[in-house]
């Protein structure tokens, strides 16, 4: 580096320190230790300034403001940095350095910390007060908030000076605790999800839908049996946090660790952790008991299964122990507590999830006319209700015969549909096609997943007419809006057409034309299956996925036809 000899020109208002910090290569100084006593800043003087001039001399007078400058921001202060912390979800001790930062050129002296609120937090380092800070002087303070104490943390750390200064230290956040109880799977665990939409219908029947909520609203609910110190634990849970916030794993997405964790880590080897309900900025749960568990804050996720943790872990954990995603949650309605024995419980329990996410919405399934097709066949263990109704307005004055009109001159058809979910991509898929849906606002196909039509000849290549088994839909519908579109299953693949016309042949056959002709050429034994595609959207907003075990899911819904 090099050196350079010089001097420091006086002319500051302040004055230059008798020591000043400044680098080596600078000749004719010598190195000091920071901070240097307050009696090495030099204070201003107060006084008089006299006129010693020996004649006068015109003066003009100017008008005029000062304009402040950085160093009026930033000096002659104390700086408490950060001046307010904020903790979040208390779930596990948590540390924090406060910064005192005497600004001034004159010495400070803090005569007291005055704490409210203060429950279960602390202040640690520098000796306690009165203690003085040099001019531009700064002092580290250790902050601690434990994981015991009141639930919402709304603490005020003042800082008291010598001559009336104050300074605070505010503090929020609240504190969690895990809800360790864990589902009796025998009668399965209910998640509900509920979207808010709002549809307006036109006197034909057309309709105009609004979605009035952002995230959907989640839920669970699940049974548990209970024995023992579970018993009282859960009834002091209810007792000591009932109406406030559970730290409640989701206990359909859990998995075990595959090899020991030790004191102090920050990183857990979670397979499932991309496929499932982790989240960095979330929370996951080591648990082997309702006693013995921990809660600890996610950071970051990679592809590979890595939960990096916020906080090291306060215990170690063995090979085997469940890891589970969580959320935040508050107990909804009454908990009933059904005592069996006085040593043995039973109960339900529902909870409503306080940290929302945004879900992931996606439509992987083929499209046919700018909306997707769902495709997926429903489960037929369990009928499939259909119900026909009408936009039926009735005229009746009371005084003779009663009008009738049909205002949308066409039927609608509601669907109850059940479908079983058997793996884990299947439940994924399909909650990502109900994120799309967002309730009754975006409609999609959907097959009837019926044999309507049964096809009497062989189609050619090339070929846009569909003889089929005369079913009076040349006399009767005549391609009508909602009920023109098809789905051919064949051996050859899965094909989706339009129909355009139709023509009764005769009493066994009648000719429906197809706006595009098939580009492979079907014998009727080829035929699977022809249903009508019908456009629909749920005729709900709310839906319950019901899952008989972690990896199995039963979920039913309905739906009603649109025009086409």
């Amino acid at each position: 580096m090099a050196a350079f000899a010089g001097i420091v020109a006086p002319g500051s208002a302040v004055g230059e320190p008798v020591h000043y910090e400044r680098a080596r290569g600078i000749s004719g100084y010598r190195p000091v230790r920071y901070p240097f006593a307050a009696a090495d800043s030099v204070s201003p003087l107060a006084g008089t300034r006299g006129d010693a001039r020996p004649i006068s001399e015109p003066q003009r007078r100017l008008a005029g403001a000062r304009v402040p400058s950085f160093a009026d921001d930033w000096y002659h202060r104390i700086h408490l940095l950060p001046p307010r912390i904020d903790l979040g979800n208390v779930i596990s001790p948590i540390e924090r350095r406060l910064e005192v930062w005497n600004a001034h050129l004159q010495e400070q002296t803090v005569l007291a910390i005055e704490a409210t609120g203060a429950d279960g937090l602390a202040l640690s380092g520098p000796p306690a007060p009165p203690l003085a800070f040099g001019g531009l002087q700064s002092r580290t303070y250790s902050f601690s908030a434990s994981h015991r104490g009141a639930p919402v943390i709304n603490a005020q750390f003042a800082f008291r000076f010598a001559g009336g200064g104050e300074m605070r230290l505010t503090v929020t956040g609240r504190r969690v605790v895990v809800f360790g109880i864990r589902p009796d799977w025998s009668d399965g665990l209910t998640e509900r999800l509920e979207w808010l939409s709002d549809v307006l219908e036109a006197h034909d029947g057309s309709e105009q839908r609004i979605r009035l909520r952002q995230l959907p609203r989640r839920s669970f609910e699940y049974s548990w049996l209970l024995d023992g110190q579970d018993v009282r634990l859960l009834e002091h849970l209810l007792f000591a946090w009932g109406t406030r916030i559970y730290c409640l794993p989701v206990w359909t997405d859990g998995s075990q660790l595959l090899q020991d964790v030790a004191a102090g880590g920050r990183a857990l080897v979670v397979p499932n952790a991309p496929h499932v309900d982790y989240h960095p900025g979330g929370m996951a749960v080591l648990w082997r008991s309702a006693v013995e568990n921990e809660a600890v804050e996610i950071a970051s996720i990679d592809g590979g299964g890595v939960l990096t943790l916020t906080l090291a872990l306060g215990r170690s954990w063995p090979a085997g122990t469940r890891v589970l995603p969580a959320r935040l949650a508050r107990l909804e309605g009454t908990t009933t507590v059904r005592r069996v024995t006085d040593t043995i419980a039973s109960g339900r329990s529902r909870f409503t999830v306080e940290d929302l996410i945004a879900s992931a919405a996606a439509d992987a399934r083929p499209t046919y006319r700018g909306y997707a097709v769902f495709d997926y066949r429903p489960d037929w263990s369990e009928e499939i209700d259909v119900s026909w109704q009408r936009k039926l307005a009735v005229i009746d004055q009371g005084t003779g015969p009663r009008g009738f009109d049909d205002e949308s001159g066409a039927p609608q058809v509601g669907r109850r549909l059940t479908w079983l979910l058997p793996n884990r991509p299947h439940i994924t898929a399909f909650r990502q096609w109900l994120a799309a849906r967002a309730g009754r606002v975006h409609p999609c196909w959907l097959p009837t997943f019926t044999s309507d039509l049964q096809v009497s000849r062989v189609v050619v290549s090339g070929g846009s007419g569909l003889v089929v088994r005369n079913t009076g839909y040349s006399r009767f519908v005549a391609a009508h809006p909602q009920r023109r579109d098809l789905v051919l299953r064949t051996t050859a693949g899965t094909l989706f057409r339009r129909v355009t016309g139709a023509q009764e042949l005769s009493v066994e056959e009648e000719l429906l034309s197809l706006e595009e002709p098939l580009d492979v050429t079907v014998t009727v034994d080829q035929v699977l299956q022809v249903s009508w595609l019908e456009l629909v959207r749920l005729d709900q907003d709310a839906v319950e996925l019901f899952w008989e075990t972690d990896s199995v899911v039963r979920v039913q819904i309905s739906t009603r036809t649109l025009p086409s």
